[in-house]
């Protein structure tokens, strides 16, 4: 039975799931609500596990950041037209949060995806990948010194935690291993670039549901298996994704037009656990979050949404508007309360969740619970928000971890809820 519900599982998660400011005039909304949003920097918005962005075709009809309204809404296009630069990466959607941090800071710069030479000899992949050289993600280069801000939806919330942390710090491990032919993304010293960091739903401290599936060889391996065959018979364009596993030798390299079947490609990605479903076990985010500092010039927000409620025994079930593919993993959750999952024993925050991810995970990360506060509260208080401190909002009650995708009214509509946050950001930078 629990192999089943691990199958089942893993198809929910598949389907669900440089610059001067921006002189920006104040936005009016429709309903004659307007937005103080002048001197907005650039906005990234980095996509959650299963995602896409411009650079998928798929994007063009439906695309991710509002797509899910199912009316063409398109958050992008939407604060362009607002005077807010944005952008949409497109990551790969099933890749570890390193590789997508990699492929991120390729895109932005416009050169060529470097995954390191340390780690890249650790989990026996290809140093290099796709080249965005001449086509980069925004208007002009990003010269990793002008101020952007950058937006993690789910399992895009480690990837900008983790980018934001190595432009700042570094990694020895490459630096040692490459020293002056290291990607200037793991040489440190770029520590007042990003101007926030803003999560929705994150991953921060895994989830549960990815142990049920990730902690299962046989399971990964048969999903491994179908993206390399994937990679044979079509390509890297499967679907809506673009799936980027060509330094694994599981889909084609660029310029390529397939793949070659390889079981011992699909070992070696199961066994290197060098994967998203692996970072977003508990013990594989606890692991991330060790390379993860807190930068003090950026500013750090969390948004979450809550669509369990509890039972009178005590756990948690999901609400009657839970997209229909969440259920299932919904369910598991809400009844993990008391339970220990990789030596952690999780507590009421463990049980309620979004669908996928439990509340104590999108709040913020558990290393940095010192520097975590509620954002209401500390304006309440007389507060000031500053920089280098994480700010969790208050729970989205009713929001499942779809709705940030635009099938919700945040609460009166989608452009309330993402203009509301861009004058957050835009009242404390």
């Amino acid at each position: 039975m629990k192999k089943i519900l691990s199958v089942i599982l893993a198809l929910t998660m598949l389907l669900s799931v440089c610059i001067i400011p921006v002189s920006a005039e104040n936005y009016t909304s429709a309903d004659g609500k307007t937005y103080e949003i002048d001197g907005s920097y650039p906005y990234v918005f980095v996509h959650g596990m299963g995602g896409w962005g411009s650079y998928n075709k798929f994007n063009e009809t439906w695309p991710n950041w509002g797509g899910a309204s199912g009316d063409g809404t398109d958050l992008i296009k939407i604060f362009n037209d607002a005077g807010i630069e944005s952008y949409a990466a497109s990551v790969g959607p099933f890749n570890s949060a390193w590789d997508r941090a990699c492929e991120l800071y390729a895109q932005l710069t416009g050169t060529v995806v470097d995954y390191g030479e340390a780690h890249s000899k650790a989990h026996n992949h290809d140093r290099f990948g796709y080249s965005y050289e001449g086509n980069q993600l925004m208007d002009e280069v990003w010269d990793v010194e002008s101020k952007i801000n950058l937006v993690g939806h789910s399992f895009g919330g480690p990837a900008v935690r983790l980018f934001t942390s190595l432009l700042a710090y570094g990694d020895e491990a490459e630096i040692a291993a490459t020293g002056e032919d290291t990607s200037p993304l793991f040489t440190g010293g770029h520590d007042e670039c990003i101007n926030a960091c803003i999560l929705l739903s994150s991953v921060n401290n895994g989830s549960p549901i990815a142990n049920l599936i990730a902690d299962s060889d046989p399971l990964m391996t048969m999903i491994f298996t179908f993206a390399n065959i994937a990679g044979c018979l079509i390509g890297d364009e499967v679907m809506m994704w673009r799936l980027q596993f060509g330094h694994f030798g599981l889909t084609p390299k660029q310029n390529e037009k397939r793949a070659k079947f390889s079981p011992d490609a699909v070992k070696n990605i199961v066994a290197s656990k060098d994967h998203c479903g692996y970072d977003m076990t508990l013990r594989g985010a606890a692991e991330l979050n060790e390379k993860i500092e807190l930068v003090p010039s950026t500013t750090y927000y969390s948004y979450t949404g809550r669509a369990s409620n509890t039972t009178a025994v005590g756990t948690e079930v999901p609400i009657s508007t839970m997209f229909a593919m969440f259920i299932p993993s919904s369910i598991y959750i809400g009844t993990l309360e008391g339970k220990t999952v990789d030596g952690i024993t999780l507590d009421k925050n463990w049980a309620i969740n979004d669908g996928i991810v439990p509340l104590a995970s999108a709040l913020y990360p558990t290393d940095d619970a010192e520097n975590s506060f509620s954002y209401s509260e500390t304006l309440a208080n007389g507060g000031e928000i500053e920089k280098g401190n994480w700010y969790y909002m208050d729970i989205m009650e009713g929001f499942d971890h779809f709705d940030f995708s635009g099938t919700k009214d945040y609460p009166t509509s989608f452009e309330d809820f993402y203009f509301t946050m861009a004058e957050t950001v835009v009242r404390h930078q």
